[in-house]
C-alpha cells in the first residue's frame, strides 16, 4: 500500500488519535487532525513536525493539515466534510478516536440531543456518512477506536436523558461504536473497509494538561490510578494503527475485524457480530441526523 495516503485523524489531540498521527506522518501519509479548537489542532500540528524532524524519510517532507469539526453540531459536521471533500481530493482513511465523557448529565444540547451521544455516536456517523461515496473511490479504510464493554443499549433511552448514570451513558456510546463499525462492514463490502481497534489503556503521561483531562470524584481518581499501573505511551496504539492503514494491499482481507494492538482478534464480538441490533441503530442514527437513508 503506497504510504503517501491522506488519513483524517479524529481525536487527534487526545492520546490515541495523536499516538496514530505521529506513526502515520512518519510513515510519509498526509495527516489531517480534526478537531473543534484550531488552537490546539495547530499546537498539535507543530509539535508532531517538531517530534519528526529529526526522523523523517530523506527527501519527504512530514504532511500534516488540520481541520475543524465540532462532533455534537451536525451542521458543523455537515460543513467539516464538505471542506474535507474540497481540500483533499482523494481520502484514503478516516481514524474515528474521538469521544467525550462529561459529567452531571444529561446535558442536552440546544439540538435537544444529549452532549455524549451526539458528540461520541451522531456526529461521527453523519461525518462518515457524508465522506463515504469519496472514500470509496480509494477503497478507503474507516477505524473506529473502541473498548470491549458491553453495557446493554436501552432502546427506549438511545440517549441515556431518561435515567442518565454519566458511566452507563458513555459505554453504550462505546457499544454502539462497536455495532456501527459491524454494520458498516456489511453495508458497504467490497466499496470500503471499516475495521474496530481495541487500544487497550492509552495515556500520555509528559501531557502538562493531563490532571485537567480526568473527570472529577472516584471515575477519575480510578483512572488516574491505572495511569500509574498499567497505562502505555500513544506509540504502542500509534504504530499498528499506521500498520492497518500502510500494510494491507487488499484493505477487503480485514473488512470487519477487530484488533486488539497488532493483534487481530478471531473470536466473534458480540456487539460487531449482532446484525439486528446495528441495523436498528443505523436506522435511529439514520432519522436523527437528517440523511438519507440507503
Amino acid at each position: 500500500m503506497d504510504n503517501k495516503q491522506t488519513i483524517l485523524v479524529a481525536g487527534a489531540t487526545g492520546n490515541i488519535g495523536g499516538g496514530a498521527a505521529v506513526s502515520l506522518a512518519k510513515r510519509g501519509a498526509k495527516v489531517v487532525l480534526l478537531g473543534h479548537n484550531l488552537e490546539r489542532l495547530e499546537a498539535r500540528a507543530k509539535s508532531i513536525r517538531s517530534t519528526l524532524s529529526d526522523t523523517r524519510i530523506e527527501g519527504q517532507d512530514i504532511d500534516i493539515a488540520t481541520l475543524v469539526v465540532d462532533f455534537s453540531d451536525m451542521e458543523s459536521v455537515r460543513q467539516a466534510a464538505a471542506e474535507a471533500g474540497n481540500r483533499f481530493p482523494m481520502i484514503h482513511g478516516l481514524i474515528l478516536s474521538h469521544v467525550a465523557l462529561i459529567q452531571n448529565g444529561p446535558n442536552i444540547l440546544p439540538n435537544g440531543h444529549e452532549v455524549m451521544f451526539a458528540t461520541n455516536v451522531m456526529g461521527p456517523f453523519l461525518f462518515t456518512h457524508l465522506l463515504n461515496e469519496t472514500l470509496q473511490e480509494s477503497d478507503g479504510l474507516v477505524l473506529h477506536v473502541i473498548n470491549p464493554t458491553n453495557m446493554a443499549i436501552d432502546w427506549d433511552d438511545l440517549e441515556s436523558i431518561k435515567h442518565h448514570k454519566t458511566n452507563t451513558a458513555y459505554e453504550r456510546t462505546k457499544v454502539m461504536h462497536r455495532m456501527i463499525a459491524g454494520e458498516l462492514a456489511r453495508r458497504y463490502a467490497g466499496k470500503i473497509c471499516s475495521v474496530a481497534f481495541n487500544p487497550t489503556f492509552i495515556v500520555d503521561k509528559g501531557d502538562p494538561e493531563l490532571a485537567k483531562r480526568w473527570p472529577s470524584g472516584f471515575l477519575g481518581f480510578f483512572w488516574s490510578v491505572l495511569t500509574v499501573l498499567i497505562a502505555k505511551p500513544p506509540a504502542v496504539a500509534g504504530e499498528p494503527i499506521a500498520n492497518l492503514f500502510l500494510s494491507y494491499p487488499d484493505r477487503s482481507a480485514i473488512n470487519g475485524a477487530l484488533f486488539k494492538l497488532d493483534q487481530r482478534v478471531e473470536k466473534p464480538d458480540r456487539a460487531m457480530s449482532d446484525a439486528a441490533s446495528a441495523k436498528r441503530l443505523w436506522d435511529e442514527l439514520v432519522i436523527l441526523t437528517g440523511i438519507p437513508a440507503d
